[in-house]
């Protein structure tokens, strides 16, 4: 599915839907290969005319199944994403405003250069992939309360304490 970024934008349309989780490879491939669920998104375009700025609000959500870097057992995460990406003309004007974000002096604003043949699923994906977190991990692992206490031995570097005491 591909729009004209600007255009889309500027006549405040609405494209929305559902995709099998399965067929976002990108955001799949270091995933557990069940991926059984389905993502619902949504790509709003919005244009303010006394600024001349053009939106696009993206939400997307959905369940994958991750391993949590815990445990290393398999459980499902929900992804939630709500983004507002502002959208510029060129590349130039895109690194200006990511200089100026990186100077302190810009706002807190993503920025995406208006494609004409701007790949929605894609863009979509490109977010939720952003959302992932890094190393997934339950909130409580199944089996914690399971775990026998560890055992204290004393640090190995303890006899150095006594070394320059003579």
């Amino acid at each position: 599915m591909v729009i004209d970024a600007s255009g889309f934008a500027r006549a405040g349309q609405t494209l929305d839907g559902r995709i099998e989780t399965q067929r976002l490879v990108r955001l799949c491939q270091d995933l557990p290969e069940s991926q059984s669920g389905e993502i619902r998104w949504q790509v709003q375009g919005r244009f303010d005319a006394p600024s001349g700025q053009a939106w696009l609000d993206i939400e997307a959500q959905g369940d994958v199944q991750v391993v949590c870097q815990r445990c290393l057992e398999p459980f499902g995460l929900t992804l939630r994403v709500s983004r507002t990406l502002g959208l510029v003309d060129t590349q130039a004007q895109l690194d200006a405003m990511d200089a100026l974000e990186t100077e302190g002096r810009g706002p807190e604003i993503e920025y995406l250069v208006a494609e004409r043949d701007l790949d929605v699923l894609g863009l979509v994906e490109d977010e939720l992939i952003l959302a992932m977190p890094y190393a997934p991990r339950h909130d409580v692992c199944p089996g914690d309360g399971n775990l026998p206490e560890p055992s204290r031995r004393s640090s190995p570097f303890a006899v150095l304490k006594d070394l320059g005491k003579n």
